[in-house]
C-alpha cells in the first residue's frame, strides 16, 4: 500500500499522539525547520485535537488521501499562516481551524461536503475564501470573526447559519437563489458591508441578519422576499432609500428601527407593517 506524508515547517519538531492517525506512523523526520510524517499507508482522518494549540507551526501539506480533518485539528495554532489540503478532502470538523488567527491560505476542494460549526471562528487573517461546490449549508458561526472582504457563495448552498458570517469585513455579498432562508445574525455586525443583492427565491431574513452593518447603503430585495423579521437591519445608519418588493407581506417590530439616515421606504399597500418597525421615516404606497 502506497505510503502518505504530511509535510509542515516549524520552529521546532511537533509532538505527535501515535492515536492521533487512523495508520501507524512510519517515520518523522526534521531538518532545518521542516519536517516530514510518514505513514505506513493511506492518512484518511485527522483526529480531534491533533495538532490543537500548537504554535510553532506556520506551514502545514496534508496527502490527496485525507478525507476528513477531525474536530478541533488545528484550533488555536495561531502561528500558521498556510494549508495545502488535498484534492479528495470531504468534511472539516466542527472549530478545526477556530482561532487559527495568521491562518490567510487554505484552498478547499469542491470534493468538500461539510464544513463544521465555528470551522474558521476568529481566522482574522482570512481576507478571502472560496466555498466548496459541495457544500449546500453554512453552518453556525462557521466564519464568525473571520477577516474576509470578499465572499462568493455558490448557487448549491440552501441555507446560511446563525451568526456564520457575523463580524466579518464583507464589503459586498450576493445571497443566491437557491437560499430560502437567511439565518438569525447571519451578516450581523458586518462592519464594512456597502452593498447586498438578495436573488429571486430568498423567502425570509431572519432576525438581525444585518443589523449593526453601520456601512449598508445599497439593497436589492430581489422579488420573492416574504418576510423580513424583528431588527434584521436595525441601526444600519447610512441606509437611505428602502424599496420593498410586493412579495414582502410582513416587516417584524423594528426591522429597520435606529436606521439614522434612512428618510425614504417605498413599499406596497398590503405589507404588514409591525409596531415600531420604523421610525420617523416617510413610508410611500403603491
Amino acid at each position: 500500500m502506497a505510503n502518505s506524508v504530511i509535510k509542515y515547517h516549524s520552529a521546532h519538531i511537533i509532538n505527535i499522539d501515535i492515536d492521533a492517525f487512523d495508520v501507524p506512523v512510519l517515520s518523522h523526520t526534521y531538518i532545518d525547520g521542516f519536517g516530514q510524517i510518514e505513514f505506513d499507508g493511506c492518512l484518511t482522518r485527522l483526529s480531534e485535537n491533533v495538532f490543537a494549540n500548537n504554535e510553532d507551526i506556520t506551514f502545514i501539506e496534508l496527502p490527496n488521501s485525507l478525507l476528513e480533518i477531525g474536530a478541533r485539528a488545528f484550533w488555536a495554532c495561531k502561528n500558521i499562516e498556510e494549508v495545502v489540503v488535498g484534492n479528495n478532502l470531504q468534511r472539516v470538523g466542527e472549530f478545526a481551524f477556530a482561532q487559527c488567527h495568521s491562518l490567510a491560505h487554505i484552498l478547499l476542494p469542491d470534493s468538500v461536503t461539510s464544513i463544521g460549526m465555528y470551522a474558521f471562528n476568529s481566522c482574522w487573517s482570512l481576507t478571502s475564501f472560496a466555498i466548496p461546490q459541495g457544500v449546500t449549508k453554512i453552518e453556525e458561526w462557521t466564519f464568525n470573526g473571520a477577516g474576509l472582504t470578499q465572499l462568493t457563495i455558490p448557487s448549491n448552498v440552501k441555507e446560511i447559519g446563525y451568526r456564520a458570517f457575523a463580524r466579518t469585513l464583507i464589503q459586498s455579498i450576493v445571497i443566491p437563489a437557491s437560499v430560502k432562508k437567511i439565518g438569525e445574525h447571519a451578516f450581523w455586525c458586518c462592519s464594512e458591508l456597502e452593498n447586498l443583492k438578495i436573488c429571486d427565491g430568498v423567502e425570509v431574513i431572519g432576525k438581525r441578519a444585518f443589523a449593526e452593518c453601520k456601512c449598508l447603503k445599497n439593497i436589492d430585495f430581489g422579488g420573492s422576499v416574504v418576510l423580513i423579521d424583528e431588527q434584521a437591519f436595525e441601526e444600519d445608519i447610512k441606509l437611505q432609500r428602502v424599496v420593498i418588493p410586493t412579495s414582502v407581506r410582513e416587516i417584524k417590530w423594528r426591522a429597520f428601527s435606529r436606521c439614522s439616515s434612512l428618510l425614504d421606504v417605498t413599499m406596497s399597500s398590503t405589507t404588514q407593517i409591525d409596531e415600531q418597525a420604523f421610525s420617523n421615516i416617510e413610508i410611500k404606497r403603491y
